[in-house]
């Protein structure tokens, strides 16, 4: 019998180089950060199909992955209402914002997204016209035509339509919130309330969580965001009953001829109540 005879020992593999990182290593436990301050509305009932919501719109920084939702009535016990997983093109306004005719061609809304690190894309006139390119303007609803980059997450937009859905029209100053947003945006949170809690204060904690949906921050440590619920998303509302609740009531503007009459029966008006049936166009 011949052939080579391997002794018997200890081996080990090769010892091979090691690939240099590309970067830092990557921490899934990373502190996202808080959530913005949020903007907290209430639209009309063209947008909420006469349902009685409240929208919350938020965003983050670098790290931040989106947000859980805590809703409390009295400022103490929290209930969690939903999550938030995306974050919106939010910002503020760089410029004041005059009040004008609609539509505004003279104007322009200056913004900066980089609280949010947001981007805008330009539509055309018709999206503008149809409310494609809706977005929050410190309570006003505006819709654009043309975003035009002036620095990084920074925008001058033109071609404003004013007033969308019946909003109020008026001047905005720099510093003023602002955010592109749609009904079906993932980063809208819509949170639909009974009607009973018209005049009902609400308090919102928005505990962030990071990137890769970890690092859940604490209710304990967060600030709440408080908000009065008005219920001017619904199809109807009981005004006596808002007004007794010092809750101001403003219709918005007639935008088609109607026919129509209202008995508002007999109210004691105080000092606060606003009672505003709107413009006639």
């Amino acid at each position: 019998m011949t052939g080579t005879i391997t002794p018997i020992g200890v081996g080990t593999a090769i010892l091979h180089d090691k690939q240099s990182t590309a970067g830092a290593p990557l921490n899934p436990f990373v502190d996202p950060g808080d959530t913005n301050a949020p903007i907290v509305f209430e639209p009309a009932a063209a947008l909420t199909g006469g349902a009685v919501e409240v929208w919350i719109i938020a965003s983050g920084g670098a790290d931040w992955g989106g947000c859980q939702v805590w809703i409390s009535t009295d400022g103490s016990a929290y209930g969690l209402a939903g999550t938030i997983y995306r974050g919106a093109r939010q910002g503020v306004l760089t410029a004041r914002l005059p009040a004008a005719a609609d539509p505004d061609t003279a104007d322009t809304l200056a913004v900066d997204l980089t609280q949010s690190q947001g981007q805008l894309l330009s539509g055309t006139q018709a999206d503008a016209d149809a409310y494609v390119m809706l977005s929050f303007c410190g309570g006003e609803l505006v819709s654009y035509e043309t975003a035009t980059l002036t620095a990084t997450y920074k925008y001058n937009l033109t071609y404003l339509r004013r007033g969308a859905y019946g909003t109020a029209i008026g001047a905005h100053s720099a510093g003023a919130q602002f955010a592109r947003f749609g009904p079906n945006d993932p980063s809208l949170f819509r949170y639909t309330y009974p009607a009973s809690f018209v005049g009902q204060a609400v308090y919102i904690k928005l505990p962030g969580f990071n990137i890769f949906g970890q690092a859940l921050q604490s209710l304990a440590g967060l600030s709440a965001t408080s908000y009065t619920l008005l219920g001017t998303g619904g199809a109807s509302v009981d005004v006596i009953a808002a007004l007794a609740l010092g809750v101001a009531q403003d219709w918005g503007s007639i935008a088609t001829s109607i026919a129509a009459q209202a008995d508002l029966a007999s109210i004691t008006a105080v000092v606060g109540y606003d009672i505003n049936l709107g413009t006639l166009v």
